[in-house]
């Protein structure tokens, strides 16, 4: 029984994880992010814990910091 929960929470993880990593690499490229590619592999690591560092990282703190170099 065990083993079947396992392997229904990994068929529901991996694609999870694949669709955010990938979601994650996309959008980093698009704004110019210089390691877009590191940004996809950290990505891989959680859910939804790394996007939310991400969405703060990119959406807030390098919008206000671009924002006040203008």
């Amino acid at each position: 029984m065990n083993e079947r929960i396992l392997i229904i929470l990994l068929c529901i993880a991996v694609p999870v994880l694949l669709v955010q990593g990938f979601w994650i690499f996309n959008d980093a490229r698009k704004r110019g992010e210089k390691y877009y590619w590191l940004w996809g592999l950290f990505g891989l690591m959680n859910t939804p814990g790394n996007l939310i560092i991400y969405l703060i990282i990119t959406r807030v703190i390098i919008d206000k910091y671009a924002k006040g170099k203008e």
